[in-house]
């Protein structure tokens, strides 16, 4: 079941708008409730699905995290790692970036961008870490603070609400569990 929802959000984030830099100019693209114009050198923002497909026809670029960005967020998370109600506001689509960028890295054969991945892939790893270990915390302690919850990437999301419903669950059993 969790593998579904995983499924569906994956084909719902789909859907919502990333920012991309754009590399070559499209004077129109017709998405039947709107109409985007690409000019090469800025930034717009569009379906992630329209990114996948003029990614590979070159003519845009997703913009990739940069140790800079991952080390802010990485600093703040880590100011109150006990704490679960502390959760730092990360971007949405931070996990989407960070994959691209990190299959980004990996295919490179330069050692300055293979440290580079080294970093990066520890960095996330570690932000994620940190941000599970606070997301456990609050769905067992039942939290229902929608700040707290805005807070959460979709994936983040996801996770508390299931292990909040099965701990729930638990809880709601007939008393012979053990606590």
């Amino acid at each position: 079941m969790i593998t579904a929802k995983y499924r569906a959000l994956g084909r719902l984030v789909k859907t919502w708008k990333r920012r991309v830099e754009v590399l070559d100019d499209i004077t129109a693209i017709d998405l039947g409730m709107e109409e985007i114009k690409l000019v090469k050198g800025n930034q717009s923002e569009l379906p992630s699905w329209l990114i996948e497909v003029l990614e590979t026809e070159g003519y845009v670029s997703q913009i990739p995290l940069t140790i800079e960005e991952i080390s802010k967020y990485l600093y703040q998370e880590k100011q109150n790692a006990t704490v679960p109600g502390s959760l730092v506001q990360i971007p949405w689509d931070f996990y989407i970036r960070a994959k691209y960028t990190l299959r980004k890295l990996s295919g490179s054969s330069s050692p300055s961008e293979l440290e580079n991945y080294r970093r990066l892939s520890y960095m996330v790893n570690e932000l994620q870490r940190l941000r599970m270990r606070k997301i456990v915390q609050l769905a067992s302690l039942n939290v229902s603070d929608q700040i707290l919850i805005n807070r959460m990437t979709p994936e983040e999301n996801l996770v508390f609400q299931d292990l909040r419903r099965s701990l729930t669950m638990i809880g709601e059993g007939d008393g012979n569990s053990a606590v």
